[in-house]
């Protein structure tokens, strides 16, 4: 079995038992540890964690008195298929089922590289990220669990052709939606609205359900035991798609403090991916214009602003990164969104909560998130830092 050190970009094979000194540990539900401590797993388990005691010794133990331990982080939201660098060529390349192999296999051992032990996959037309699943969970690739919602649902004509095949309407997912349920799914993810405009303040993508019509396509999942995730921006948007049940709304830009505090009454996830817009600004791009960045930046410090606010109001914030977009790199995008997250004004310990117990919470995950005894050492990291990483206040 595998343990990912991420304070040296290394993943680690471990023995299925053992014991190892450590420089201390972390528990999202608990006061982080910086004090020697040891821990012992069993049958690839976490059986014990504590303070250690010099009357010990060091003969039997891993010596990894230099890393603390913690949970891994969790990412979200992503998209395996695409590169991060280029979306057309990345959709090109859909056609080289060779060379999408070799990429996606890279991208995901840099995520185990970095601590990063589980990851949501918002979808793609040709269901890539499904079958880097299997090949993961079937041990033929080295990564993180994934979780994958296959295919989205779009209305077609609207946003969502890369991300799934698309309906008409709801008359026509009546005909389709036991064969769309029985192709297998974790989530079911569906585009409530299109894309923000960068060139236009405030300016989103058309809205493509009415309320009535995404309760349906809501209810429907329910019943099957599916979460909901709904791509949506905008107030018309979010309202949609609150009313209707979703269970997360990814993206969320221009969310009113009133729809804030409706996602906070019903328990309604957010996971706010900054980075595809933050890091347009940070990083060396001449795509956009003068005006476009300064529509960024105003774009970016109402979103942050949302942020603070639904931290101060109890929103279950999520830390997703959109990995794929431009400019937001699997892996490392994670830590990206993590400061992000501190720019906006969340406490670090509380950024490094959301990113894993939180995260495994909004994907509904067990064993994920935690330092506690029964999770598999697998989803757990090794780090030179207390919480993971430099602190980012």
């Amino acid at each position: 079995m595998n343990i990912s050190c991420s304070a040296r970009e290394e993943i680690w094979e471990i023995p299925q038992s053992g014991t190892a000194r450590i420089a201390g540990y972390w528990d999202p539900e608990g006061t982080p540890v910086s004090k020697p401590s040891f821990v012992k797993w069993r049958n690839g388990k976490l059986t014990v964690v504590g303070l250690w005691d010099q009357r010990m010794g060091d003969s039997d133990y891993f010596l990894w008195q230099d890393y603390y331990l913690l949970p891994g982080w969790i990412d979200a939201h992503v998209h395996l298929a695409l590169d991060g660098i280029d979306f057309q060529r990345s959709f090109e390349r859909w056609s080289d089922p060779l060379e999408m192999d070799q990429i996606m296999k890279q991208f995901l051992k840099h995520y185990l590289e970095l601590g990063i032990v589980g990851i949501r996959d918002g979808g793609d037309l040709s269901g890539y990220a499904w079958m880097a699943k299997d090949k993961v969970k079937r041990g033929e690739w080295m990564g993180p669990e994934i979780l994958s919602v296959r295919e989205a649902v779009y209305r077609l004509g609207y946003y969502g052709r890369f991300l799934g095949q698309g309906i008409h309407n709801i008359r026509e997912w009546e005909e389709r939606k036991e064969m769309f349920f029985s192709q297998g799914l974790d989530q079911l993810k569906v585009i409530v609205t299109g894309l923000i405009s960068f060139r236009k303040y405030g300016v989103v993508g058309p809205v493509q359900w009415t309320v009535d019509e995404l309760k349906k396509l809501v209810q429907d999942a329910h019943k099957r035991g599916y979460k909901v995730m709904g791509h949506v921006s905008g107030t018309e948007g979010i309202t949609v798609a609150i009313d209707a049940g979703i269970d997360s709304i990814e993206h969320g830009y221009y969310v009113t403090k009133e729809q804030l505090q409706a996602m906070s009454d019903r328990g309604i996830a957010w996971v706010p991916t900054v980075a595809p817009v933050g890091n347009l600004l940070t990083r060396s791009t001449r795509r956009y214009n003068l005006e476009e960045k300064e529509i960024l930046r105003r774009i970016l410090s109402a979103h942050l602003e949302s942020i603070f606010e639904a931290y101060g109001g109890k929103v279950n914030l999520g830390i997703g990164t959109d990995a794929g977009a431009y400019h937001v790199p699997h892996g490392d995008g994670v830590l990206d969104e993590m400061t992000w997250f501190a720019e906006a004004g969340v406490a670090t310990l509380d950024v490094r909560k959301m990113a894993t117990l939180g995260n495994a919470k909004i994907l509904g995950w067990e064993g994920f998130g935690r330092l506690q005894p029964g999770v598999l050492m697998s989803r757990l990291q090794l780090s030179d830092q207390i919480l993971g990483t430099k602190t980012l206040d």
